[in-house]
């Protein structure tokens, strides 16, 4: 019979999220894993697998974090105009200041020559997943008139979720709250602005 765990795979797998976010997919090993979490390689590898492997467990945890998040926050009232602006602005911690963490999806996507197929599918995945929330979430805001009544909800969803990577990469460079703040304010005012019709 298989010897049960004697560790909390949740608590692994957070404390292992940490790791790779602090130093990126590339830098981290799994000794450095083994030295943040207490759990020897023998054991990481029986429960999530190879180094790809706990990365996409880790992954998985941490998309599944912030879809969550997200749904939970884009439906919150008074408005969807008020909902979606907190969300948006929600992330200029992440962002801009000398403690700027960025986003450990995005840093993932940087380092894609070093992740495997099934990686770059799940972060392929939650992009689109986060942008069908953030669509729907527009969507709503212009029947109940709060955005310009052309408003293309895909695009303007799509315009903001590429502003918002964005933003996450630039966060290596720690930016000013205040600059960021602006810029992060210019993006949400196309939500004012219906794109002129394609010819």
């Amino acid at each position: 019979m298989a010897r049960p765990r004697s560790f909390d795979a949740d608590e692994v797998l957070a404390k292992a999220m940490q790791v790779f976010w602090a130093n990126g997919y590339t830098a981290t090993s799994l000794d450095d894993v083994t030295a943040a979490t207490g759990v020897n390689k023998p054991s990481l590898y029986a429960a999530f697998g190879d180094k790809q492997a706990l990365f996409r467990h880790v992954l998985d945890r941490y998309h599944a974090m912030l879809l969550a998040h997200m749904k939970t926050s884009l439906e919150k009232p008074p408005s969807p105009r008020a909902a979606i602006r907190d969300w948006f602005l929600g992330f200029l911690p992440s962002c801009s200041g000398p403690r700027a963490t960025g986003c450990l999806s995005v840093n993932a996507t940087l380092e894609a020559a070093s992740l495997d197929a099934a990686v770059l599918a799940a972060i392929h995945a939650f992009d689109a997943r986060e942008e069908k929330l953030l669509e729907a979430a527009i969507r709503r805001g212009v029947k109940a008139g709060e955005f310009a009544p052309r408003l293309d909800p895909k695009s303007a969803a799509h315009h903001l979720m590429a502003a918002q990577k964005g933003f996450l990469v630039l966060s290596r460079a720690r930016p000013a709250p205040a600059a960021t703040r602006r810029a992060m304010e210019q993006a949400l005012s196309a939500l004012d602005r219906a794109a002129p019709p394609t010819r």
